[in-house]
């Protein structure tokens, strides 16, 4: 759930495989090169401002789906309003899980709200899925 509390930056998520993902997940979803290729937020550098993080520092996306923390990664050419996950572990934290009959969970169009997370790490693949499976006992 969105925390409305605090100050953060409302955003439209999407989500996408991304080139350096693909070739990460040949080496494995466990490796740290797939962490690194698939656990940041792109954001416009303006986010990054109000938010006062610089990039490589903890940013939590949080959405209706749930929340995860990322690392904060800066593209100029993102739209203030916009941020972007590459598909996977992270991205599955914050995106619904309805196909609407479909078969596919909709990965474009989420809303979500990114908050610094200075306080907060970058959980591994490994120790994320871990958190899941403690939430469920």
């Amino acid at each position: 759930m969105i925390d409305v509390t605090r100050v953060g930056v409302e955003v439209t998520l999407v989500t996408g495989r991304t080139l350096r993902q693909g070739r990460a997940m040949e080496q494995g979803k466990l490796t740290d090169e797939y962490a690194q290729a698939v656990g940041y937020c792109e954001v416009s550098p303006s986010v990054l401002r109000v938010l006062e993080i610089d990039e490589g520092e903890a940013v939590k996306v949080e959405s209706y789906h749930g929340s995860v923390v990322v690392r904060a990664k800066e593209n100029s050419k993102m739209e203030t309003n916009m941020a972007f996950i590459p598909c996977g572990p992270y991205a599955n934290m914050v995106i619904g899980s309805d196909t609407t009959e479909t078969g596919m969970p909709d990965f474009k169009g989420t809303a979500a709200k990114l908050f610094a997370a200075e306080s907060e790490s970058v959980l591994s693949p490994q120790e994320l899925l871990l958190s899941i499976l403690e939430e469920d006992e």
